[in-house]
Parts: structure tokens; C-alpha cells; sequence
């Protein structure tokens, strides 16, 4: 496990914030920025999604004050429900003694339901709430397949892409988040569930070739870690494997103007709760 040193507490001009939104990168601790780790310093509590042994890296007058949430998201229930009940607890803590920390992985506000919800919730309390800038997905992906987003990139939820019928651009590359959570409400932390995405592949198709590739990425978590990208053409995507898929973005460069480097396939493991 890598470890990371104390920064010196930040000097700050103003109102306090009761609440920061802060993310902790994709590869923890080594994402972490130096402006999150002067935050953490002045806050009481930190309230973390991330489980014990991985909140253990932190310096030891961090994790004394930190608390892991990573048991509050259980299993097989709609994931609303787990995000509301996680986000009642970091709000109880934000307002029993300020300033709180809530440390997610990823940016704050890159696909985290929880943070969206501390936002919203925490101005309407009249609270001040920050969000700290973060390393997401979006930054380590296109670091791994070497994409200039310059170039034209599309973001959506994939479920949510096929339902509203949103039209796509051949000529544009399109992250597609979460397809391993394709046409379910309700969380799969642990059990190796295994979306149909059929209707996902059948909703591409109207846009792109069926032997336009494609590739399943999931970032590495630690320095030096394998690079989890298993490529595979559209019309074969329903049957790649829950390791090949679970914790993953779809990426699909465009059209006729990409081509893999690597076919390599390693295996992944289920993604942090969010």
C-alpha cells in the first residue's frame, strides 16, 4: 500500500466552508492533489466511500479522523436509497461539527450521486460548500487509450443514452459510463451480476459499423498496475465477460480513424459504490 505525507494546513481568506465535496483521485493515494491534502488538514471529520484498509494510507492524524461509509451501500438495493442514507450521514457530520471533508473516488462531481446530493442539499441549507477540482476517470482514460478529446468527445450514461434515444456522431468518440450497471436500479458491489446489452448494441449499430471497435476501460488503481482495456468489435460486445466489463467505461473511438494498440485483456474488479 503507498503511502503519502502530511501537507502543510492552507491559509484561507473568508467564510470557512462547513462542507467540502473532494475527490480522491482514480489511483488513491498517489492522485490525491496537494490542495486536498491542505484541506483535509483543517477538517474535523472526513467522511469517505472508500473502504477501511484503503482509507489506511492516508497519514496516521488524517486517518484518525476519517471515517469509511463503505458498509452504509448494500447490496441488491436501489441505488438511491444506498446514496440518500450515505448522504444523510455526511450531513449529520457537516452539521454536528464543521468543517467536513467527504473524499470520493474520482472528481466530486463526475458521475457521484452522493456529491450531487451534498451539493444541492448543503446550499439549500445555506451552507457554504466547496468542490475541490480532482483526477476522473475521464483524465485516466484518455491518458490509456491515448485519445485527444480535441478531437471530439461524447459523455453519457450508457442506460440512460439508449432510453432518451440520444443521436450519436460516427466521427466523434463517445465515453459511454457505467455499462456494467446497463438496465438495473439496484447495486451489484459483490455479486458478479452480468448486464444484457443488447439493447445497447443494437442502439450503437444505428450509428456505427458492426465491426467498429470498441473497448471496455477500467483505470488503473495503483502505480505500476495493469491496464485493464479489453477491445472487441460492436457486434460482439454481448459477449465479453463480467471481468472484462465490471467497473468499466465503453469507449468507441470514431469511426474508421482509430485503430488499437493493444488487444490485451486483464482482469478487474467490481468498482467503489457511488
Amino acid at each position: 500500500m503507498h503511502t503519502i505525507e502530511a501537507a502543510e494546513a492552507p491559509s484561507t481568506e473568508g467564510p470557512t466552508p462547513r462542507l467540502y465535496l473532494m475527490g480522491a483521485g482514480v489511483s488513491f493515494p498517489d492522485q490525491l492533489t496537494l490542495q486536498s491534502l491542505e484541506i483535509m488538514n483543517t477538517c474535523v471529520r472526513i467522511c469517505s466511500n472508500l473502504p477501511p484498509e484503503d482509507l489506511d494510507a492516508l497519514p496516521e492524524h488524517l486517518r484518525s479522523k476519517s471515517v469509511s461509509l463503505w458498509d452504509t451501500y448494500q447490496e441488491n438495493r436501489d441505488r438511491t436509497d444506498n446514496y440518500c442514507d450515505v448522504a444523510a450521514s455526511v450531513m449529520a457530520a457537516a452539521a454536528a461539527n464543521p468543517p467536513v471533508a467527504w473524499l470520493t473516488p474520482g472528481h466530486p462531481l463526475v458521475f457521484d450521486s452522493v456529491s450531487q446530493k451534498l451539493l444541492r442539499d448543503g446550499r439549500a441549507q445555506g451552507w457554504n460548500v466547496e468542490v475541490v477540482p480532482a483526477i476522473s476517470c475521464f483524465d485516466t482514460i484518455l491518458a490509456e487509450v491515448g485519445y485527444d478529446p480535441a478531437n471530439g468527445l461524447f459523455v453519457y450514461e450508457a442506460y440512460s443514452l439508449v432510453m432518451a434515444g440520444v443521436p450519436l456522431s460516427p466521427w466523434v468518440a463517445n465515453l459511454l459510463l457505467q455499462p456494467s450497471a446497463f438496465g438495473t436500479d439496484l447495486a451489484h458491489y459483490q455479486s458478479e451480476w452480468m448486464p444484457d446489452l443488447a439493447p445497447l448494441r443494437d442502439y450503437l449499430l444505428q450509428f456505427f459499423g458492426p465491426h467498429q471497435p470498441c473497448a471496455f476501460v477500467r483505470s488503473r488503481t495503483m502505480r505500476g498496475g495493469p491496464t485493464n482495456i479489453f477491445w472487441c468489435s460492436l457486434d460482439q460486445m454481448t459477449t465479453v465477460t463480467f471481468q472484462s466489463i465490471a467497473g468499466s467505461t465503453l469507449f468507441i473511438p470514431p469511426a474508421e480513424e482509430y485503430a488499437p494498440n493493444s488487444t490485451d485483456t486483464h482482469d478487474v474488479q467490481p468498482e467503489t459504490p457511488r
